[in-house]
């Protein structure tokens, strides 16, 4: 089999080249060793790059007020970056009149061929959707429904991995939505999940 290296070397080229979406043709792709690890046993899916955030820094979750409540949220559950891999339904940031906007269901199925090849290559034990648009992206793929709202943080079994649907950390879901109080108890969940999918 190929060098795992060589094939996500191949994924993030292909991807950088990639000229789609016509709103998004001149923008960069979110891919690169920036992401994580691709020798790792967790892999978060969440909507599309920031504008201030990944769009801005190349590192998913990373320069925002989301990004810092993330990189929270992973230090209360005890990970590292270096041991999780992040991307996102959609690898180029969207925007309409220079804000982020929601990716477009094309523009979640012009992606997916790229998540499916990363998920094939690194083959997680455990899949957290981070928000609706990752769980979108992930039905998708798999041809189930599943609605956040349901699902939010439980462990589904989907057959090569656990699929494990979360809140996005952006301030107004946690006001809104969901505290960061309880996303600190969905991240520890997680990492139980995660546990019991190693062993």
């Amino acid at each position: 089999m190929p060098d795992r290296r060589k094939l996500f070397s191949k994924l993030t080229k292909n991807a950088a080249s990639c000229s789609l979406c016509p709103a998004m043709a001149d923008l960069s792709a979110i891919l690169s060793k920036q992401n994580g690890s691709i020798h790792t046993d967790l892999i978060f899916i969440a909507e599309a790059p920031g504008r201030f955030g990944a769009g801005r820094t190349g590192i998913p979750f990373h320069g925002d007020r989301s990004g810092d409540n993330f990189e929270l949220l992973l230090d209360h559950a005890g990970l590292s970056r270096k041991d999780i891999f992040i991307t996102n339904a959609v690898l180029c940031n969207p925007l309409k009149d220079g804000n982020n906007r929601r990716p477009t269901s094309k523009e979640i199925a012009n992606c997916s061929p790229f998540l499916q090849n990363l998920l094939d290559l690194v083959a997680p034990r455990v899949v957290s959707t981070v928000g609706g648009v990752g769980l979108d992206a992930v039905n998708r793929l798999l041809g189930t429904r599943y609605k956040l709202a349901d699902v939010i943080a439980k462990p589904l079994p989907v057959g090569e991995f656990i699929l494990f649907p979360l809140y996005h950390p952006s301030p107004r879901v946690i006001h809104t939505r969901r505290s960061l109080l309880q996303q600190k108890k969905d991240f520890k969940k997680l990492m139980r999940t995660l546990s019991s999918a190693k062993s």
